[in-house]
């Protein structure tokens, strides 16, 4: 079985320990990213991602991690759980399957915004608001860049896309050129 849907199964499972309840699951998800920045710590990273490091050091790194977040005991087990499965190394991909069930779940929708080169954080939230407009819903967005766009952006929004970049459109006048 694939890692993804591994780690989507233990995101359903914590969300349904949470009694479906979006406001006890989004404190889950705050304390769940406090603990997911130990994989962008070397040292830590390292004893997480190792298969011979001993999972009561793995339990440790979490606990000091949920613990600094004063993270509920339910989520403590359920983070032994994952530990005790030997399944740490699904721990970042765990926590994006959590927090996209949550925004299912209150009908918000993440979108990446690539642009070119970095843009103003208000140029993003003026295009995201046109978009929540248009879809009537949430959006959470986040912004990437991607120099060989040349200009323009592209939005990912779950499995749909809108392209605006200068790339595609002069691939699309190549291609229609060349006919």
């Amino acid at each position: 079985m694939s890692a993804t849907r591994i780690a989507n199964r233990y995101a359903k499972a914590l969300y349904r320990l949470t009694g479906e309840d979006a406001k006890k699951a989004k404190a889950f998800l705050d304390q769940l990213v406090v603990a997911r920045a130990l994989f962008d710590i070397e040292p830590a990273a390292k004893v997480l991602n190792s298969p011979v490091m001993p999972q009561d050091l793995k339990k440790k790194l979490f606990d000091a991690a949920l613990t600094t977040s004063k993270a509920a005991p339910e989520l403590h087990a359920f983070i032994g759980a994952l530990i005790g499965a030997g399944r740490v190394q699904i721990y970042p991909v765990f926590v994006q399957a959590f927090a996209r069930l949550i925004n299912e779940a209150t009908g918000v929708v993440d979108a990446e915004v690539v642009t070119a080169v970095a843009v103003d954080p208000g140029v993003v939230s003026k295009l995201t608001a046109s978009l929540e407009k248009i879809l009537g819903t949430k959006i959470h967005a986040s912004q990437q860049v991607d120099p060989e766009l040349l200009g323009g952006f592209v939005v990912r929004l779950g499995n749909r896309m809108i392209d605006m970049s200068v790339k595609t459109k002069l691939e699309a006048l190549s291609k229609s050129a060349a006919l």
